[in-house]
């Protein structure tokens, strides 16, 4: 039976159970320890009489099962790109979720969130290597997903597209909802009539959407510029809400007719449909050309007028009877001779009978004298003839006007088929979602009025369910202007669902008694309106409020809300057409056109027509050949890849200048004379300035050699050392003395009124002469006289951050702000040694820079539920301190996967250069490797894989160890090196190697002994190609400073494993009495987990101490349990040295031959 012993404490008896222990490790290191149970003495000798008493003790403590390895990936990737299935946008990629930590469990849950992993092609389909905005990281986390359920992916806030390469300025979006009537697409079904062939030819106009192309659009005059188009062309005036078709009309010149309103009107443009279009073309024309003398006396009548041949001269000519005609002052009529014909024109209020019913007509009759003969001389038949006609129409109502009808049309006439079929009236009609960042198409037809519409789009309804954002064109929007039939059409919007609701804008005084006012309404099931004369006969809002209900308008009524105005309801959601008979009373109701939901009635000059459909000021839309947009946000990115644009300035006396405006530098030099075009950007040393003279070199002259773009901008001056001339190299780190060169933001302009986004570029060469600077410029006093001035502002090359107000009067309060405040800032920056940032490494800076911001500032990465143990930022070796950073932060449980730049070159010297910072001094074109921690490992050189479409892309070394590392641990445990041919065949990649920075062809390479030997003795880990293998990891290196076990991967991570589990272990414990049995509970959980470990070939051997050696009495009274465990990791196998003896024959058996 067991041995108890009794020990009281305070008023319990607490029994030790001394016999249980563990088993001992045969190690002199260990001696027994012992396992005491505690229990209450009144548990034990509960019974008082015979019975049994079952006591449970809970024994079963054990260590929380490990989590397995989890990757980390930090990655940057478009904005707002499609989902996998290409319908939607991929929510990980919005700007919204950017820096959001995602738990992605598969490859198809990474693409729904993130979208396919891109690769830039050329234009002939050959994948970009090393391209800067290619989605490493998101294909490298892809293919980990192939061997593992749980990775953690974080997409930084960059939006790689903002950085793709372009020589134009980004603009911003349109705002969601905006409209967008699109002139490229639209067609306007504007159909010309011949009466000689009786057919209509389909007229395309010009669409004019610019204010500057129309006569003056601030007192809406829309008429297009007498510069813009020749005879016979049609033209939209888009700028107006009305869209006015406009005809450049020819019709007689002043040597043709006395009449000036016809030869003034010659090569002008005019409105389709109006009196001065009518007359653009010949209602008359005789068949004739008449070459001999008219008879004098001989007449015809015009519109009842009688028109008698003059005597003598001229007068006897075609030319003198046109003059008879316009000197008879008929009403609408005016001739004119041309080519010896008599021609007739005719405006609207040309008539036989007084009325202008029918457009104009003009009558021809015989004259009581000859008129028959002078007919048949001039070839005009004795008929009605009818002015030239514009008829807005449907397909079925195509007018019928030849000769054979009983109202023909002469040609010119315009029929604008107001049906979208067969080329008729389609104006495309478009509106911007943000959430598809595309214009959505919509239907816009083509009505009559707001009843035509309404009865259209909701017969039964009358209107109420119309959508808001509907769209319709009104046509012959402006009848009301002078009562004709023009060619305008409006574009409306139903700006609210169900009923019609309108309130006058002001309070109303008295009304006067007796005065009338009319009200038109739509309903459903009709078209039409129907007119109700409404008579006041009262003075108050009362009087005014019954009469309109006395009317019984059916689902019309008017109420008076709180604040006294008056409120006109249509109940259907139809229109209303109010005017005044006599008096005022819907002005003084306070309806005007100033109303909202008010616009003027097409009916008439002097009717309001309340309506839920709107145009300006509640509805506008852009009319435009290219999506509308706007100033870009702020913030807004912009890679300037031009290379020849440069602005350099000089500092002359203490301003900085234009490079020419001097005559005598601190060097001797006349830059007055240097190349006309600015500093000569070639790639080959210059013979010459560029000029088409081909002009001599002169001292000073600049020149950028774009021969290596790498280091851009490499940047000579013209001058003469030890007698001979010759290109000088400008030290582009020298920000101090006066041969040096300065890199910062000066100017965009040669002036502060120049839009930086809208106005076109200014010139270089404006720039070479200007001393014009931004207010932000560096401080000329800083700098020595000679020194140059990059203008980084102006030039390209870089990337540009569009900044909103910068120039402002908090920022600068002391100095006189330019007309425009925004500008273009540097984003891309200075390099530490004072150059700035160039080509695909500006767009990168920019890229690192919110990858490191990210991860820096990531909650997420530190929080204690996301249980990952592997980080890789894929393709971006510079984050590798920010990784180890992250790694400290988490108690260095997380193990770095660092990166080498995919253009470091398979050659000693760059490995060396790279892996030793440049011996500190730091590396032009990348950072060096400057990380010492023994959480992190480095691989070389980068692969090939394929991406998701199957094409051939290069990737970096952590694309390939990621995966490696996780399938490692899959077969094994972490501390197992996922390096050699057992555990370290890469399966995602089909070659190694690294981009030639000249050409970035991509070049395969084995890396052979000797490489390695260079890679290993710096801490670097080869990746190989091991005949018969595979492409295998052959280094189990961290970067570990100094030889310590440390400076292996798979002791380093089995440390990493422990500290997470002797942390999870120690949790346990915490707020547990600080005494024996909390130390022995603690000693036995660590000892289960080391014998597991050693078990598992993770220890050679371990110690375990938790007891008064170590948890003394001050420690114990701060609340301190110590627990110290040393541990003797297994090392890796990684130098195999096999001597091979030759022996004589016998000598091994000892059998002598």
């Amino acid at each position: 039976m067991p041995d108890f012993t009794n020990t009281t404490h305070g008023s319990h008896t607490v029994i030790y159970r001394a016999d249980l222990y563990i088993g001992r490790r045969n190690t002199p290191f260990f001696g027994y320890t012992y396992k005491y149970l505690q229990l209450e003495k009144e548990d034990i000798m509960a019974l008082t009489s015979p019975g049994v008493e079952v006591i449970v003790i809970d024994e079963s403590q054990y260590i929380p099962s490990a989590v397995n390895t989890v990757p980390y990936f930090l990655i940057a990737t478009a904005q707002n790109k499609a989902d996998a299935a290409g319908v939607g946008v991929a929510a990980g990629t919005t700007a919204a979720n950017a820096n959001k930590t995602y738990l992605i469990t598969s490859q198809r849950d990474l693409a729904a969130t993130f979208g396919v992993p891109f690769f830039y092609n050329t234009t002939t389909g050959t994948p970009i290597n090393g391209y800067e905005l290619n989605e490493y990281g998101l294909l490298a986390a892809y293919s980990a997903l192939g061997v593992t359920n749980r990775a953690y992916i974080q997409r930084v806030d960059i939006d790689l597209t903002e950085l793709t390469a372009s020589l134009s300025r980004p603009t911003g979006n349109a705002n969601n909802g905006s409209y967008w009537l699109d002139t490229s697409t639209s067609l306007w079904g504007i159909f010309e009539w011949n009466q000689t062939t009786a057919a209509f030819t389909n007229q395309v106009p010009t669409v004019l959407t610019s204010t500057a192309d129309v006569v003056d659009a601030a007192t809406e005059d829309y008429t297009p510029l007498q510069t813009i188009g020749s005879i016979g062309d049609y033209a939209v005036s888009a700028v107006s809400t009305n869209n006015q078709t406009y005809y450049k009309r020819g019709g007689p010149t002043a040597a043709q007719t006395s009449a000036t309103a016809l030869s003034n009107l010659y090569n002008t443009w005019v409105w389709v449909g109006s009196d001065d279009w009518k007359t653009s073309w010949p209602t008359v024309q005789g068949t004739n050309s008449v070459s001999t003398a008219l008879v004098n006396g001989y007449n015809l009548y015009i519109n009842a007028q009688l028109v008698t041949v003059g005597a003598g001269g001229t007068a006897l000519t075609v030319a003198g009877l046109a003059t008879a005609i316009n000197n008879a002052a008929i009403t609408g009529v005016l001739a004119a001779s041309e080519s010896n014909k008599l021609t007739i024109y005719a405006d609207s209020t040309a008539s036989n009978d007084g009325s202008t019913a029918n457009g104009g007509v003009v009558s021809i009759q015989a004259g009581p004298n000859g008129g028959t003969s002078l007919l048949t001389t001039l070839g005009i038949t004795a008929i009605e003839y009818y002015a030239p006609n514009y008829f807005p129409g449907y397909s079925y109502q195509q007018p019928r006007w030849s000769s054979t009808q009983t109202q023909p049309a002469p040609t010119g006439s315009v029929w604008q088929n107001i049906s979208s079929a067969g080329n008729g009236m389609s104006l495309k009609v478009k509106t911007y979602s943000a959430a598809l960042d595309v214009f959505v198409p919509q239907v816009s037809n083509v009505y009559s009025d707001d009843g035509a519409a309404n009865y259209a789009l909701d017969p039964a309804g009358g209107g109420r369910n119309i959508p808001v954002g509907t769209t319709y064109v009104q046509f012959n929007s402006l009848e009301y202007v002078d009562a004709m039939t023009t060619s305008a059409f409006v574009l409306l919007e139903r700006a609210a669902l169900g009923a019609t609701v309108v309130t006058g804008d002001t309070v109303p005084t008295a009304f006067v008694s007796g005065n009338q006012f009319v009200i038109a309404a739509s309903q459903a099931g009709t078209a039409d309106f129907t007119i109700y004369v409404i008579t006041i006969s009262g003075t108050t809002v009362s009087s005014f409020i019954n009469a309109v209900s006395a009317a019984n308008i059916p689902y019309v009524s008017a109420s008076v809300n709180t604040a006294g105005n008056i409120v006109f309801t249509h109940s259907q959601g139809g229109s209303i057409y109010l005017s005044n008979a006599t008096g005022t009373p819907v002005t003084t109701a306070g309806f005007t056109l100033s109303t909202t939901y008010v616009r003027p009635s097409s009916f008439g000059a002097n009717e309001l027509l309340l309506s839920n459909w709107v145009t300006t000021p509640e509805f506008t839309y852009t009319a435009s050949d290219t999506a509308p947009d706007q100033d870009p946000a702020d913030g807004r990115l912009w890679y300037y890849s031009s290379v020849d644009d440069v602005d350099i300035m000089i500092q002359e006396n203490g301003a900085w200048v234009g490079y020419q405006n001097v005559t005598n530098d601190t060097r001797g030099f006349d830059l007055t004379l240097t190349n006309a075009s600015g500093p000569i950007v070639a790639a080959d040393a210059p013979t010459t300035q560029n000029d088409t003279a081909e002009s001599p070199l002169q001292y000073g002259d600049l020149w950028i050699d774009t021969g290596d773009l790498e280091n851009y901008p490499l940047l000579y001056r013209w001058e003469q050392v030890s007698g001979v001339d010759q290109w000088v190299l400008v030290d582009t780190t020298d920000q101090v003395s006066s041969n040096g060169i300065l890199f910062a933001d000066a100017r965009w302009a040669p002036n502060g009124t120049t839009d930086p986004v809208a106005d076109p570029f200014p010139t270089i060469v404006s720039l070479l002469t200007s001393d014009y600077l931004d207010l932000d410029a560096p401080d000329p006093a800083l700098y020595p006289q000679g020194m140059l001035l990059f203008n980084t502002r102006r030039s390209g090359y870089n990337v540009k951050s569009f900044q909103l107000n910068y120039f402002n009067s908090t920022t600068f309060p002391d100095d006189t702000l330019p007309t425009v405040t925004n500008t273009w800032l540097t984003a891309s920056g200075n390099k530490a040694n004072g150059a700035m940032y160039a080509g695909r490494q500006a767009q990168r800076k920019l890229i690192v820079s919110a990858m490191k911001s990210g991860l820096d500032t990531s909650l997420a990465a530190r929080e204690e539920q996301n249980q990952f143990n592997l980080i890789a930022a894929p393709a971006y070796p510079e984050l590798a301190v920010n990784m180890v950073a992250l790694s400290n932060e988490r108690a260095n449980t997380l193990f770095v996967v660092g990166d080498t730049p995919m253009r470091l070159a398979a050659n000693g010297t760059d490995l060396v250069t790279y892996a030793t910072d440049n011996g500190g001094l730091g590396l032009p074109t990348e950072d060096g490797l400057v990380i010492g921690s023994p959480y992190s490992a480095v691989f070389y050189p980068s692969c090939q894989t394929t991406d998701l479409s199957g094409n051939t892309v290069v990737q970096p070394p952590s694309h390939m160890m990621v995966r490696t590392i996780l399938r490692s641990d899959a077969v094994s445990y972490p501390w197992l090196a996922p390096a050699g041919t057992r555990r370290g065949v890469i399966d995602n990649a089909t070659a190694i190697g690294y981009i030639q920075s000249a050409t970035g062809e991509f070049v395969q390479t084995a890396i052979g002994q000797g490489i390695r030997d260079v890679l290993y003795s710096n801490n670097i880990n080869p990746i190989t190609f091991i005949p018969g293998v595979g492409i295998t990891n052959f280094g189990n290196k961290t970067r570990q400073a100094t030889n310590t076990a440390l400076d292996r991967i798979n002791v380093a991570r089995l440390v990493a494993f422990l500290r997470g589990r002797l942390e999870e272990i120690g949790k346990q414990y915490l707020f547990e009495p600080n005494d024996q049995i909390t130390r022995n509970q603690i000693s036995n959980t660590v000892n289960s987990l080391m014998i597991d470990l050693v078990a598992k070939r993770a220890l050679y051997d371990y110690l375990v101490v938790c007891d008064l050696s170590n948890n003394t009495p001050f420690r114990i009274d701060n609340n301190e349990l110590w627990l110290d465990v040393a541990i003797e990791p297994v090392k890796a196998v990684e130098f195999i040295y096999i001597p091979l003896r030759i022996k004589n024959t016998g000598e091994i058996s000892g059998v002598a031959a």
